[in-house]
């Protein structure tokens, strides 16, 4: 039976207590049909209605869509928007005629009717409607702050599954690491069950989550405070009461950061979710389920929209449920399960590899070859302290990295350090060296171990070789042979030697270091035979005065010369022994630092 013309004006809105009519699309189509059927009815009871006046038929019946009507008792008992109304009280042919050239035309009444079956037809408005008639009876005196217990003491199993959308850093310096995840919990709510046969085949329904009663599931080891996810979605409503929930978060969690192996290191960062407040007699947490109902015990990664981190690489990404022996808040009201999800992730050390340790190493290598630069080139000492004040500058650079914490020092600042200490003995070392360098006899008399070890014997072992000299060798000294004739005077033999003896060479003689030359008291002898004692002139005896004199300041010259080029090459003895000591000192000390890091491998099972 359609409704009558008089029926209730059609609501927009619902009344004041009355249930949600479900989505807006139904609302809407409800209207409609409303509409458009009072429209046919009006048409039709006006058709009626001008037939009857114009004495075409009788009054109908009440039998069809005629019977709708109200009965016609007079001209103007009602009258339809559309069509005149015959025997109103100032109707007249004309105004008759003019009414009905504007009532409905049939092709306007063809449309109504198509409309009205359609909105009534149409499986979308019957599928909404059949939805809102579910939601007003699941919803009626619901409750969702009341947890969905059957009997007091049960408990509400709800699994928590987790599913990592991307690594977006860990900030070892502040201990934090960011995820984007999604999480996963299911539950049961028997108050929001139905058979599906009895509301034309629903299976499932969306429901807002502030509808709904959801467990208090937060992060608790998070690092901003922020507890809720990123977006409350509506939660997915089974007919068997089981409800699934898929909100978006981005978490802040504290990671402990384990620095000793910086920057080959890996790290296990762990997300504890737990209920905040239910303890486990009231909420039973549990690991997620697989698509196939199994126990998923890890972190899901969906390989097509994860986001692969450019520093970190996940190795393994458990999960585990715990049971802590009493709340960890330490509260008073039972112990709370927890379900902790672990990321183990190893670093990708390429951009240390490059920017750190590469240099630290060419800088090693210069302050090595400090020790090859000869002590009378003037860079030796400046070449020395640039190396130190530019290691200085990369350990500033690598503490803003690293966390503030002295239960370890990392591997990259051991390396650091120990290259700081062996540029510093350089620096140390090539002072060393330039001191021995400038010795002279008049400030230093070389020991004769010095000379012992540095000049004869570490040379050889070096691959060190002292010059010769390049000295003529001085000829023979002309056998003079005096003669003890009677007739030979000291005048004879004077002039004797002088003859035999070339002036240049008397004068100037070549030095000998084999041979000394002869002195005044030799000469005196030479001259007067050994057995002779005879005073020279005065004259020649200043004259060998003289020559003694410029004979013995060349060989203290000669002297000084010598000691002081054995000083230099015992400096440039010491400064080969330092390039190999430094060179054997950073390969291993660089092999054993570094290689000691290549054994810090994650675990091939993170729970044996």
């Amino acid at each position: 039976m359609l409704p009558s013309p008089t029926q209730t004006p059609l609501r927009l809105h619902p009344s004041p207590g009355s249930a949600p009519r479900g989505p807006g699309l139904y609302s809407t189509l409800s209207q409609l049909k409303t509409i458009y059927t009072t429209e046919v009815l009006s048409v039709i009871c006006g058709w009626q209605a001008l037939a009857v006046a114009r004495g075409g038929i009788k009054s109908p019946g009440r039998g069809g869509w005629a019977g709708s009507c109200p009965p016609i008792t007079g001209a103007h008992s009602w009258a339809p928007r559309h069509f005149p109304c015959a025997g109103c009280p100032g109707d007249s042919p004309s105004g008759l005629t003019e009414r009905r050239g504007r009532a409905m035309t049939p092709g306007a009444l063809l449309l109504l009717l198509l409309g009205v079956l359609g909105a009534h037809l149409a499986p979308g408005a019957r599928g909404s409607e059949a939805e809102g008639r579910l939601r007003e009876k699941l919803f009626s005196g619901y409750d969702s702050t009341v947890r969905p217990a059957r009997e007091v003491g049960d408990r509400v199993w709800v699994s928590i599954g987790l599913t990592l959308a991307q690594l977006i850093s860990l900030n070892e310096k502040d201990e934090e690491m960011s995820t984007k995840v999604y999480l996963d919990l299911e539950w049961t709510d028997y108050r929001l069950s139905w058979d599906p046969e009895e509301h034309e085949g629903i299976d499932s329904l969306r429901i807002s989550a502030e509808s709904v009663w959801l467990p208090d599931v937060v992060l608790l080891n998070n690092n901003d405070g922020n507890f809720d996810v990123a977006l409350d979605i509506n939660v997915v409503v089974s007919s068997d009461g089981s409800m699934r929930w898929q909100p978006p978060g981005i978490y802040r969690s504290s990671c402990s950061i384990q620095v000793t192996y910086f920057p080959f290191d890996w790290q296990n960062c762990t997300m504890v979710f737990s209920s905040y407040s239910y303890d486990s007699s009231e909420v039973s947490l549990q690991t997620g389920l697989s698509p196939e109902g199994q126990e998923r015990q890890e972190v899901y990664i969906h390989e097509g929209t994860f986001i692969e981190n450019g520093q970190w690489e996940i190795i393994h990404k458990p999960s585990r449920l715990i049971q802590p022996s009493v709340d960890p808040r330490g509260g008073g009201e039972g112990r709370r399960e927890e379900v902790t999800f672990y990321l183990i992730i190893r670093r990708k050390p390429l951009f240390y590899l490059v920017n750190v340790i590469a240099p630290c190493i060419l800088i090693t290598l210069l302050a090595i070859f400090v020790f090859y630069l000869p002590p009378d080139a003037g860079e030796k000492m400046g070449l020395s302290i640039f190396a130190l004040l530019t290691l200085t500058v990369f350990l500033l650079l690598l503490a803003d990295k690293v966390p503030e914490t002295s239960l370890s020092v990392p591997i990259i600042i051991k390396y650091l350090m120990f290259t700081m200490v062996l540029v510093t003995f350089s620096v140390i070392l090539s002072v060393v060296v330039l001191n021995l360098h400038h010795r002279s006899p008049h400030t230093h008399q070389m020991p004769l171990w010095v000379r012992q070890i540095f000049i004869h014997k570490l040379p050889l072992y070096l691959g060190l070789k002292r010059p010769k000299p390049e000295r003529d060798q001085m000829q023979e000294p002309p056998s003079i042979a005096p003669r003890d004739s009677p007739g030979s005077g000291w005048g004879r033999g004077t002039d004797e030697y002088f003859i035999r003896k070339p002036p240049n060479d008397f004068l100037f003689p070549k030095p000998n270091r084999f041979q000394p030359e002869l002195s005044a008291p030799d000469l005196r002898r030479f001259i007067d035979g050994p057995n002779r004692a005879v005073g020279l002139p005065p004259e020649l005896r200043e004259v060998v005065s003289s020559i003694s004199y410029i004979a013995r300041q060349l060989q203290e010259q000669e002297d000084h010369d010598v000691l002081k080029e054995d000083w230099q090459f015992v400096a440039m003895v010491v400064d080969r022994l330092f390039l190999w000591t430094f060179i054997i000192f950073t390969s291993v000390g660089t092999l054993v630092i570094f290689l000691d890091a290549t054994y810090h491998l994650p675990p091939a099972d993170p729970f044996p």
